[in-house]
């Protein structure tokens, strides 16, 4: 069997339908070669690297194979049509990366014979000059398709009990462990709680775990994750012109669902739900009064942004 065409789907990432009607187009366009998924492994080296990059309607297609007749790689680019369906997409950006495999692989046509021509006079025999080496074929880097992203949310949810939410914002980073699966994540924030002049709340959190997708469908999707995490609860009681801080650390674990939507890829509409399980709760006193307690299980929600950076 021919050695395989390697093709790699960046953001928004195909679903496993669109990526097989991907793969089956190729494969007919590219006969007698093969073409397989960046995710396949194969017994030998492959003949070459397809990369395809969406952006909205648009397609940019990059091919580079071992053993062409040159080094430089080969490009595309496709425009849909904004109604047009989305596995037809993928059906034809398929049949476009196997027509560009199809042309760089197929044999020269052979060169129409010249006509006779009048014979000159001989001349001494001159040795022809020796061949000049054979340029070593190309070599093709391959190009992780491990991506990775920023989360920027704002965030409501549970402060003390009785009382008032806390608002705040949160930073996430994550990056793929295996393309289309785990993921690493970090996330930093801060809340404060308002409303309570008296009694001033703010917590700082920090938290580090791994995540999984749930489902992918187009551009939308939902991913779940799980983390270790530590809080840090500072409490200013205000009397008077009188203030008195007291702070802690937490530790705790961190259970969420995202839900993403790539509108405008590489940026994406965020929204999340997650809960900080507090195994020691903290119960606040102001004065001989208790003002209020963590909750064992620390509901948010948060609305914002995700930016693919790869």
């Amino acid at each position: 069997m021919p050695a395989p065409i390697v093709v790699e789907v960046y953001a928004p990432q195909p679903s496993s339908q669109e990526l097989s009607v991907l793969i089956a187009a190729c494969r007919r366009a590219a006969a007698p070669n093969e073409c397989v998924s960046s995710d396949v492994k194969t017994s030998e080296p492959p003949l070459g690297v397809a990369i395809v990059r969406r952006e909205g309607d648009r397609a940019h297609i990059e091919l580079g194979l071992r053993g062409a007749a040159t080094a430089e790689w080969s490009t595309r680019d496709l425009v849909f049509q904004p109604g047009d369906d989305e596995l037809e997409r993928y059906r034809a950006i398929g049949f476009a990366v196997g027509t560009l495999v199809a042309r760089q692989v197929e044999p020269p046509l052979p060169e129409a014979p010249e006509p006779p021509s009048e014979p000159e006079p001989q001349t001494p025999a001159v040795a022809p000059p020796p061949p000049a080496a054979p340029e070593p074929p190309p070599t093709i880097a391959h190009r992780s398709s491990h991506s990775t992203w920023v989360d920027v949310a704002g965030q409501i949810g549970l402060g003390l009990i009785p009382g008032p939410p806390r608002f705040g914002g949160a930073f996430r980073a994550a990056s793929e462990l295996a393309p289309r699966g785990a993921f690493a994540v970090a996330e930093v924030g801060y809340a404060e709680r308002l409303g309570e002049p008296t009694l001033r709340s703010r917590w700082l959190h920090l938290s580090l775990g791994i995540g999984h997708p749930l489902s992918q469908l187009r551009s939308l999707g939902i991913d779940v994750r799980v983390a270790l995490a530590v809080e840090r609860l500072e409490v200013t009681a205000v009397e008077g012109g009188r203030s008195e801080s007291e702070s802690r650390w937490k530790p705790g674990a961190v259970a969420a669902v995202d839900g993403h939507w790539d509108f405008a890829p590489p940026v994406g509409l965020l929204l999340s739900a997650a809960t900080f399980i507090d195994p020691e709760r903290t119960l606040i006193r102001s004065g001989s009064e208790a003002a209020g307690e963590t909750p064992a299980l620390g509901l948010s929600g948060y609305l914002g942004l995700r930016l693919r950076l790869r």
